[in-house]
């Protein structure tokens, strides 16, 4: 089973479990997309979660009813995954150009996951001396380079430390529109 292909496909979730596959090929003037993450992602970033329903609306990709659903990827290793949207590939970008430092307990979340990757492949040289880079950089609140170390890895070990990232910019906005929202409230 390790080796056994994965195809992954875009749907709508209408209901846990009941899925409609949106057909990504049908829509015209569309770069051709292959049922790997990657592409799938590559295309789903360009748009935003409303742009993308708009677009499978116009072209009639999903019966209506499943419209209102949830975005999801899913694969026939029973993957359940959510989609890489514009709004969320911004907010990767946005950790990127941050210059200041950002909260120890996320600093070493984000040093465990990737250390786990290198533990999956093994420790040689190599890999120490790129996860001692990645925890310099971490430690130097560079994180325009560390998110050009994690762009290094394969894409799926990746894909995972970009949600870790934008689950964190998200908590991270909300704090500061908390605090705005306090400000107001006293003045």
């Amino acid at each position: 089973m390790e080796n056994e292909y994965i195809i992954y496909n875009l749907v709508l979730e209408r209901k846990p479990g009941d899925y409609n596959v949106i057909e990504i090929n049908s829509i015209p003037d569309i770069n051709k997309c292959t049922n790997d993450i990657g592409s799938i992602d590559m295309f789903t970033s360009k748009f935003t979660e409303n742009e993308l329903r708009e677009l499978i609306e116009k072209y009639n990709l999903v019966s209506q009813d499943y419209l209102v659903g949830t975005f999801r990827i899913i694969s026939n290793l029973k993957h359940n995954l959510p989609i890489l949207t514009r709004e969320k590939f911004n907010l990767i970008t946005e950790f990127a150009e941050i210059n200041t430092e950002i909260d120890q307990s996320f600093k070493d979340k984000l040093y465990g996951h990737f250390k786990k990757v290198f533990e999956k492949v093994g420790f040689n040289e190599i890999n120490n001396n790129y996860l001692k880079k990645y925890k310099e950089n971490l430690n130097n609140n560079n994180y325009k380079e560390i998110i050009n170390l994690i762009n290094k890895l394969p894409y799926a070990n990746a894909r995972g430390i970009y949600f870790m990232i934008i689950d964190e910019m998200i908590k991270r906005n909300n704090s500061k529109i908390r605090k705005l929202e306090k400000l107001d409230d006293v003045a």
